[in-house]
């Protein structure tokens, strides 16, 4: 990409080279130079070549980006905080860019094209020349380019000038009626400037120009750009990305609009509480209007600070507020954005113990997990706390008991589906023993919550807590068949996998847990074994067995088993022979269209009491192309099929079985040992001979022979007459 863009770089500058040096060579002056840029300028700038949007910031809420230029107001100390003045005072603004780069996107600057506009009745322009009629304005004598003639800190901009000199005009007017021709609407100063073919381009910090205005009267005053456009290096110039930022002026005096809002996220067709409370005048004059922009079309002016309003469609929405006092003096606008959503939900999926019983000695600690999940559109903050109960439960109405809190922690889930697992050590000191406890786990509301009744949980199962140890093992599950997913029945040579989870229910780690394996009483495998206090083990073991039905048992045993009656499991094993397949087909060398007929009559299963319950029939064509598909049906034992072309074709029979069965042969999930339920066939399909056609052949014997039948049967009766 570097090199590509070092290409692009160099090629640019070629252009422009070819062109200056065009220009030159030709020795028509400086006017035909500008003519010429003039006409290049109008054809980039005036056309409907595709411009970067303008990006407006509100000036004290934004940061400058530091992955692109920067154009704002500058007083002199700070970029993003009003300019603030007296009636009757002057005052000296500056519009500024930061951070041009030497990149083609963000940086050698050739040109820009900036408007402007502000309130006339606040501010008033006063460094202006003569009226000039022919441009329908007056001429700025403050364009501060280029950087060779204002090489020094243009106050108050702590930057020199911009662009690179020979630089020249294409725009200078200052029309306080904003009235200026092929101008944004609302424009009152347009200044566009660019470099002469072969001028270096500008790079760093730059000031475009300053203007100084007359306080007028109290209030406030916005200075907005209404078009910014920064041509770089190139032919046609290419439009600079940047960031572009308003700014604000306002009196001493001028009231101040401040406002909150709640919830932080609105919810559709649920009210957003506005709140201006916080809004003042310096001078202690009343706020006697609230100006409220919702960013929905919809424009309120209320009297009092606390105003609500319902948007109807979720999505994002610039708010802002303007405060009038008892003067008549308005504020600056504040802006704020207001998120809306679908809706606002968050709940508690589960809470251990959720599987099973806890047993605990008293003193010792309990490990307590809750699952919370958000299903809203806005990313929430909340808490979630974990309980024991002190008295009785009751399921249907938790609040009717007494709950002591274990533990509590503070959770962000994301927007849509967001959730997370929260870890609660609860310490039993204290907790009366020999009794029984459920858990409770609660995550705190949202605004406008969706669904009320799942923030609380209690636990499934309770956590025992003993005065004395418990020592008990488990055997919690035993599963065996085809594969981890343990397929039932085993085909013969399929390995049986066998896995037995064993549980240690009791309150002490085991170190010598013994689990055997067995079938029909002799034993397959054991294992001796160390599991903590309620942690479970899986154990897993392979063999291969020959067709049978097998009794199998798994048997976990340790010292003083306090309930040995649980710690054995058993089940059935059947291990099964597979299907015996066969099938026919007539005529055995088949001709082009010729029917054949298929017959699988000859196949059966192998196991005793085990049958074949359905048929399918694949057939695919010389070029291995599937081409027909008789589906698994009882009835399809013998199907009719005429072979399109001549060739070799491949007939593939498949069947499934009382079990349920079929193949499953390549691919996910393969099941070699099912390669016994399918069989194909290959036959070579010969074209028909030429000449006189077999059935014409047939069709003659036929008839040859009929004849001679009735030939004989009239002979016979007339020598009978």
């Amino acid at each position: 990409m570097k090199n590509r863009t070092d290409a692009f770089q160099k090629l640019k500058l070629r252009r422009a080279d070819v062109i200056r040096k065009a220009v030159i060579n030709l020795n028509l002056g400086k006017t035909f130079k500008i003519f010429v840029l003039t006409v290049l300028f109008i054809s980039v700038t005036f056309t409907t070549m595709s411009r970067l949007p303008l990006i407006m910031s509100s000036p004290d809420q934004a940061e400058l980006p530091t992955d692109k230029p920067s154009v704002f107001f500058h007083n002199g100390t700070v970029y993003n905080k009003p300019f603030i003045a007296k009636v009757n005072d002057t005052i000296t603004i500056a519009l500024v860019i930061f951070n041009l780069t030497k990149d083609l996107e963000t940086g050698n600057l050739t040109g820009f094209d900036i408007q402007i506009s502000w309130d006339p009745t606040v501010l008033k322009y006063v460094n202006y020349t003569n009226p000039d009629p022919e441009i329908g304005g007056y001429r700025h004598p403050n364009v501060t380019v280029p950087v060779e003639k204002y090489p020094d800190p243009v106050p108050p901009s702590p930057y020199a000038g911009i662009l690179h000199e020979e630089v020249f005009k294409l725009k200078n007017i200052v029309n306080e009626s904003a009235s200026i021709p092929g101008a944004e609407p609302g424009t009152m100063a347009w200044f566009a400037y660019s470099t002469l073919p072969g001028a270096e381009p500008f790079s760093g910090n730059g000031t475009f120009f300053t203007m100084t205005f007359k306080v007028l009267k109290r209030g406030s005053s916005p200075l907005k750009l209404t078009k910014v456009d920064l041509s770089g290096e190139g032919l046609p110039p290419v439009h600079l990305s940047y960031q572009a930022f308003d700014g604000v002026f306002r009196t001493a005096d001028a009231p101040i609009a401040e406002f909150t809002f709640w919830p932080s996220v609105g919810v559709e067709n649920k009210s957003v509480i506005f709140n201006a409370s916080a809004s003042y005048s310096p001078i202690g004059a009343d706020i006697s209007k609230y100006i409220w922009d919702f960013g929905d079309g919809n424009i309120t002016t209320v009297t009092t600070p606390i105003v609500s309003h319902v948007y109807n469609m979720s999505g994002d929405y610039t708010v802002s507020l303007v405060v009038e006092d008892s003067d008549g003096v308005r504020s600056l606008a504040e802006t704020k954005h207001v998120s809306v959503v679908e809706k606002r939900n968050v709940r508690v999926d589960y809470v251990s113990p959720f599987e099973r019983d806890i047993n605990v000695v008293v003193n010792n600690t309990v490990e307590i997990e809750v699952k919370v999940a958000n299903d809203g559109g806005a990313d929430e903050n909340c808490v979630v706390r974990a309980y024991y109960n002190a008295t009785a439960v009751n399921q249907t109405d938790i609040s009717a008991t007494d709950w002591i809190l274990i533990g509590e922690e503070n959770v962000s889930l994301s927007a849509i589906s967001g959730w997370d697992i929260i870890h609660f050590t609860w310490n039993t000191t204290g907790v009366t023993p020999d009794a029984s406890y459920t858990i409770l786990a609660n995550i705190t509301l949202v605004p406008y919550e969706e669904n009320v009744n799942d923030n609380n949980m209690i636990s499934n199962y309770v956590v025992n807590v003993r005065s004395t140890p418990l020592r008990d093992v488990i055997i919690e599950k035993l599963e065996f068949g085809w594969s981890e997913t343990f397929k039932s029945p085993v085909l013969e040579g399929e390995k049986t996998t066998f896995q037995i989870t064993v549980l240690n229910y009791g309150t002490e780690n085991e170190t010598a847990v013994n689990v055997t394996l067995y079938y029909n009483d002799l034993m397959l495998k054991s294992w001796n074994e160390s599991i903590p206090t309620q942690k479970a083990v899986k154990l897993t073991y392979e063999e291969i067995l020959d067709p049978n039905y097998y009794n199998i048992t798994a048997l976990a045993t340790i010292e003083n088993d306090e309930y040995p009656d649980n710690n054995r499991k058993e089940g059935i094993l059947h291990v099964i022979r597979t299907p015996q397949l066969n099938f026919t087909y007539n005529p055995k060398e088949p001709y082009v269209n010729q029917t054949v007929i298929f017959n699988a009559s000859a196949s059966l299963h192998r196991e005793p009491g085990a049958s074949i319950t359905d048929y399918q029939w694949q057939i695919y064509n010389p070029a291995g192309t599937l081409v027909k598909t008789f589906p698994f049906d009882p009835h399809l034992i013998n199907i009719t099929y005429q072979f399109g072309a001549e060739g070799e074709w491949r007939v593939v029979l498949s069947v499934r079985d009382n079990y349920g069965i079929e193949p499953k042969i390549g691919g996910v999930g393969e099941r070699v040992a099912t390669s016994a339920y399918q069989v194909e066939a290959r036959i070579d399909v010969r074209a028909v001979p030429t000449g006189f056609p077999i059935e014409y052949l047939v069709l003659a014997i036929v008839l040859i022979v009929v004849v001679i039948i009735l030939a004989v049967m009239i002979y016979r009766r007339r020598r009978k007459a």
